[in-house]
């Protein structure tokens, strides 16, 4: 009899044991659980917006008692661009617009005028200029023009551009309507700026 209270009492010692530690590891098991979980700052980068370009419009050309043929016109100008106005006569008008090298100039005057020929295009007898190439532009009161690029020449720095206008008869010719046109890039110039100056362009319209 006394040896099997001896075996009863390990084996109760035994479960006490065992319970023990399942008591120990339900307690640490649980604990982890309600753990409070760590939470990062998000810092949230600010998107760039691009800031809104204010324009002036500017209004140029000879009054029509100077007997031209050149519309008088309005022209939309972005506020860091620089204007003058110059002139010898009252008979003349040159608008200019400038930022950081790019320019465009509007002359208006009795001066003659040429056919304006491209890449394919057939001889013309009389006065004419030839181009290299031309990108397209719509003026505010429908009139289509061509941004033409000059032949190079060993006087010519930089890039320049004369706007041809497309004729009733399909062709395409200078002066235009707003008069002799014509665009100087800066030597360092990017295809950024070059679209302000298309814009500017553009924007023209008889008034």
């Amino acid at each position: 009899m006394s040896k099997f209270f001896e075996i009863f009492g390990k084996a109760v010692l035994i479960i006490l044991v065992l319970g023990s530690l399942t008591y120990v590891g339900y307690y640490f098991g649980k604990k982890n659980n309600n753990t409070t979980p760590i939470v990062l700052d998000v810092v949230s980068t600010p998107v760039a917006t691009t800031k809104p370009i204010t324009l002036t419009a500017i209004n140029g050309g000879v009054s029509k008692s100077a007997g031209l043929s050149f519309d008088q016109y309005s022209i939309m100008v972005p506020e860091d661009w620089t204007s003058k106005k110059e002139s010898q006569t009252q008979l003349d008008e040159k608008l200019i617009l400038e930022k950081d090298g790019y320019t465009i100039s509007i002359f208006q005057a009795a001066t003659g005028g040429a056919v304006c020929l491209y890449p394919g295009d057939a001889d013309f007898e009389g006065p004419s200029s030839k181009f290299e190439k031309f990108v397209s532009l719509i003026t505010k009161d429908d009139k289509n023009l061509r941004r033409s690029l000059n032949l190079p020449s060993p006087n010519t720095i930089g890039t320049a551009f004369t706007i041809c206008q497309k004729s009733p008869d399909n062709s395409y010719q200078q002066p235009t309507s707003y008069g002799h046109i014509s665009i100087k890039l800066p030597s360092a110039w990017d295809d950024e700026g070059l679209k302000v100056v298309d814009s500017i362009i553009s924007s023209l319209k008889k008034i």
